[in-house]
Parts: C-alpha cells; sequence; structure tokens
C-alpha cells in the first residue's frame, strides 16, 4: 500500500509541475493559444531573460507616456512578456493597411480577383484618368492615386480628402514612383467590398479573426459601394495587444493556424517580401519622409536593401518584417527566431525613426536568443 501511494504522490507531482508558466523546451513544437495564451519564463523558451529586459529597456527608452505598457513579446507560440495594458483595445493605424491586404489575398485565393487587376475593371468612373492602375500598384503604393477636394482634418496635406472617391489628377504615372498614400488605401477598401460583396469587417472576420481567437474588434466603417459599408483600407481597425500578436502568429505560421490553413499558400511570403524597386523616383509630396523604396511588401514593411545600398535594419534577422501604424503601433515577425513582438500605444512616433529604433532593440536582444 506504501509502494503504492509513493508512486501515486509521484505522478501527482509530476503533473502539478508541469504549468503554463514552464512549458516544454525551447525546441518543443510551437503552440496556439485558445480562449487564453500559454505563458512561460523567457529561459524556457531559449531566451535570457536579462537579454530581454535589456531590449524592453532600449524600448522603452524611445518610447512615449505609454512605455511598454501594451508590449507582448511571443517565442514558440508562448507569452514570455506582456505589459500590464495589454488587455486595452484601440486603433492599430495603419497597421489596418496589413490586414487590408490580407483580404486581397484571400480574394485572389478565392478567384475573385487579382494583383494585375485594373481597377477601373472595379470601378468604371476611374477609367479616364487611371485606366491602368491595377490592385498591385494600390498594395505597393505605387498607384499615383489622387483624390480631389480640401484635406479631412484641416491641415496642409494633400492625402486624406473630404471625398477620397472623386478621382484628381494621378500623382504620377503607376509604378513610376512611390508614395505612401492613404488615399489610395481608402479606395482600395472600396475596391475590395465590391469585389468581395459583403462588408471586408465580415468577410474578414469569418475568414481569419474569428479562427484564429479574436471575438471582439471593428473596423472603421465609412461611406458605402452597392448597400455595403466600406472598411477604411488605410486605418481604423480595433484590437488590443494580444489579439494583435494573434495576427502576428497566423503569418508566422505562414497563413496556417493550429493546423488548419487560413491564408492562401505563399501569400505570406509573397506579402512580405519587397516589392517597390529603389530604381524608382520618390514622389513629391508632403509625405515624403516615408520611403518604402526597396522595403515595402504587400502593405507590409520588410529589412530590405534601401536605395542607398543598406539594409533598413541591418542587425535585425534578414527575414525580419513589420506592419506599422502612428503612435509606435507595431507588429513585428522574426521568423529566424521564431519570435512576435507587438508595441501599441496613443503616445506618437519615436522620434529617433522606427526601423532604427527597433534596428536597436532586435541587436540589442540578438545575443540573448538561441536559435
Amino acid at each position: 500500500m506504501t509502494s503504492r501511494l509513493a508512486a501515486l504522490l509521484g505522478v501527482l507531482l509530476l503533473l502539478t509541475s508541469c504549468t503554463a508558466d514552464e512549458p516544454a523546451p525551447a525546441d518543443a513544437a510551437r503552440v496556439f493559444p485558445g480562449e487564453t495564451w500559454a505563458t512561460a519564463t523567457a529561459e524556457s523558451q531559449g531566451v535570457d531573460g536579462a537579454i530581454l529586459q535589456a531590449a524592453l529597456d532600449t524600448l522603452a527608452f524611445y518610447s512615449g507616456a505609454d512605455g511598454l505598457d501594451e508590449v507582448v513579446v511571443v517565442r514558440n507560440g508562448y507569452v514570455i512578456h506582456q505589459g500590464d495594458s495589454v488587455h486595452k483595445a484601440h486603433n492599430v493605424y495603419s497597421v489596418t493597411k496589413s490586414i487590408t491586404s490580407t483580404a486581397l489575398g484571400l480574394l485572389i485565393a478565392d478567384g475573385k480577383t487579382s494583383l494585375d487587376q485594373p481597377m477601373a475593371e472595379i470601378e468604371p468612373m476611374l477609367a479616364n484618368q487611371y485606366p491602368d492602375v491595377t490592385l498591385r500598384h494600390l498594395t505597393t503604393m505605387t498607384s499615383g492615386y489622387n483624390a480631389d477636394g480640401a484635406n479631412r482634418w484641416g491641415e496642409a496635406s494633400a492625402d486624406w480628402s473630404t471625398t477620397p472617391f472623386e478621382a484628381a489628377e494621378p500623382l504620377f504615372a503607376p509604378g513610376t514612383a512611390y508614395a505612401y498614400w492613404d488615399e489610395a488605401m481608402i479606395l482600395k477598401g472600396r475596391l475590395l467590398t465590391r469585389i468581395a460583396g459583403e462588408s471586408l469587417y465580415d468577410y474578414v472576420d469569418r475568414r481569419v479573426m474569428q479562427p484564429i481567437g479574436i471575438t471582439d474588434w471593428s473596423w472603421w466603417e465609412e461611406y458605402e459601394v452597392d448597400e455595403l459599408p466600406i472598411a477604411y483600407g488605410a486605418t481604423g481597425v480595433r484590437l488590443d495587444a494580444l489579439e494583435l500578436a494573434r495576427f502576428g502568429l497566423l503569418f508566422l505560421n505562414d497563413g496556417v493556424w493550429d493546423g488548419t490553413r487560413l491564408l492562401p499558400e505563399g501569400w505570406v511570403t509573397g506579402a512580405t517580401q519587397n516589392h517597390v524597386p529603389t530604381t524608382i523616383a520618390l514622389a513629391d509630396t508632403d509625405r515624403s519622409a516615408t520611403d518604402g523604396r526597396g522595403i515595402y511588401g504587400y502593405n507590409w514593411w520588410t529589412n530590405g536593401i534601401t536605395p542607398d545600398g543598406t539594409r533598413s535594419m541591418p542587425d535585425a534577422p534578414v527575414g525580419t518584417y513589420y506592419a506599422s501604424g502612428l503612435h509606435n503601433n507595431m507588429l513585428f515577425v522574426v521568423p529566424e527566431w521564431d519570435l512576435v513582438l507587438v508595441r501599441r500605444g496613443e503616445d506618437g512616433n519615436p522620434p529617433a525613426g522606427k526601423a532604427n529604433v527597433y534596428n536597436r532593440i532586435l541587436r540589442t536582444l540578438a545575443p540573448g536568443v538561441t536559435v
């Protein structure tokens, strides 16, 4: 009886020691969150905790008042760091663009469109001024699309017209220059809604968000086409940091979620590599400080080669890519490290420049990551 009791106690001790905070070693298979994320120590997932903290301290130094409150770090599918306000939901700003391009990838897989479909086929009103602009041009910010009307925010800018679907003279011929331009993405939201035949919110919610466990999110909708609400292609998705990390984990796993393919095969690879030549011009606009030549994919930013011949984040793994939004709302995916990094806030962009700042953060973290 005593030996049996001892054996039983041993089994119970073994079971209780296997908690969510102490999972399998770093070389274990990637896990996926259910209703909640599994958490782990950094060391159990092959990351030096002190070096991770040093990287986080670097991020805090270059952040505003929100600091690390909404920061999430995921390795192998385990949360190894989270801030105190990771459940705080707000606009992800231009990270929305990466979600809009994902909707395009799904519509292509459904056989409803292609990257090279002229937008004038979808909206005949554009045929006169934009006969040769394609969805690929819109998705890579090389369309030259420009809208008529005053700036929505009352600022001295040619972007963000109050009438974003009333076409003006092009900024440039399609494919000849790069201009980071929200009006082009707002138009893209209208075009994709027409192609989908339903609101983009409903489409993306059914195909992506619900399957990966994002059940409480929203997307800014304004105007209508074919009696359908238009989701803003440029901005307006509302998520919290842990939810945005789910989207990053889906991309890290090539569009497959816990064994089920949600994104078409090849889309993640295509979307997260550069599609903008360094040889084209940077358009002379009031947004010319944002230069995607050599580093811009399908509404994702890559660690590519800039026009000056240097890598945008020279100290980060080459495969790193990210979605970027106003106020330092960032989603980084580092395939070489099996790592997702999310930083949320409402406290302004880092004055040192995002690529420069996150290069420093990843450079600090690199010696602490076992690969």
